[in-house]
């Protein structure tokens, strides 16, 4: 039985780097922001389906064009989920190719804030039994650098500070304790530092906690298309609340050699040197 699969978190954390990695796997299925979970959300409650607060409506309205006359009333919201989600691989959808895997066991979509709103979660746990979370985590402070320099027509991050942008990260890492707490649902915590620095590792974590068959193969190719470099951290001050969830997961306010520019343009020097000589990051 085809289950779904949902990655959790924030934005700006690697979600794309991980559904790529997911796809490696001919059982697995991602798709790049069809925005699935909250269309099938307002669908099913009858409610004009009108973009999500915390995202730019791209993915929606791409998925509205194509594949509207694919929701159906009399299909529950998993088979609705299954139809569309099957139909978007088959075709490519925005920055994915087509793909054809007969054997699908989970599919999902990359929307991280969609898929643990604690507005969207009752609806997730009564339709999709069996779904399990992968929670991907990023140190907030390169979190925030990303979303200032690059937000591309996700204008949710235009204008915002980086105190608004690490409040942002707060709440959404909130939103993923609240459910870790409540302990219904399955959730694999996986750090997006860890992802590119043992990239064989942590596929192997996140095959076994889906219960997938992989062999080496797959996780030679997971390391082949990680690039394992590092990111320069701006120092930002932080809330009490923030500090507690980053030591959580190991991240610390300050890290004296991550804030040098040279330190860092050295290190991703050495490491594009590597790839030269070894074919590998």
């Amino acid at each position: 039985m085809t289950k779904a699969v949902f990655i959790v978190g924030n934005k700006r954390s690697g979600s794309t780097q991980l559904m790529a990695l997911m796809n490696l796997h001919p059982q697995v299925f991602v798709s790049n922001e069809s925005d699935i979970i909250w269309i099938l959300y307002r669908f099913h409650h009858n409610l004009e389906i009108t973009p999500y607060q915390w995202d730019a409506p791209t993915g929606m309205n791409a998925t509205l064009e194509r594949y509207t006359a694919l929701l159906s009333r009399e299909k529950t919201p998993l088979e609705n989920f299954i139809t569309l989600q099957t139909t978007i691989m088959k075709d490519g959808f925005l920055n994915l190719k087509p793909m054809q895997k007969d054997n699908l066991l989970w599919i999902g979509d990359q929307k991280p804030f969609q898929q643990i709103d604690p507005e969207i979660m009752p609806f997730l746990k009564e339709h999709f039994p069996g779904a399990r979370y992968v929670h991907l985590i990023r140190h907030p402070f390169p979190v925030v650098k990303s979303a200032k320099v690059f937000y591309g027509d996700d204008l949710l991050w235009k204008g915002m500070s980086a105190e608004e942008i690490l409040k942002l990260w707060t709440m959404h890492e909130n939103w993923v304790k609240l459910e870790k707490d409540k302990q219904e649902i399955p959730i694999l915590d996986v750090r997006y530092e860890d992802i590119i620095s043992q990239t064989q590792h942590e596929m192997a974590r996140i095959f076994d906690f889906l219960e997938l068959e992989y062999d080496s193969t797959i996780l030679r190719q997971a390391r082949k298309s990680t690039r394992s470099t590092i990111r320069l951290h701006p120092r930002l001050p932080c809330p009490p609340e923030t500090q507690a969830i980053m030591s959580q997961y190991g991240y610390k306010t300050q890290s004296f050699w991550l804030e040098q520019p040279g330190y860092v343009n050295s290190v991703n020097f050495f490491k594009k040197l590597k790839r030269k000589v070894t074919k590998t990051w």
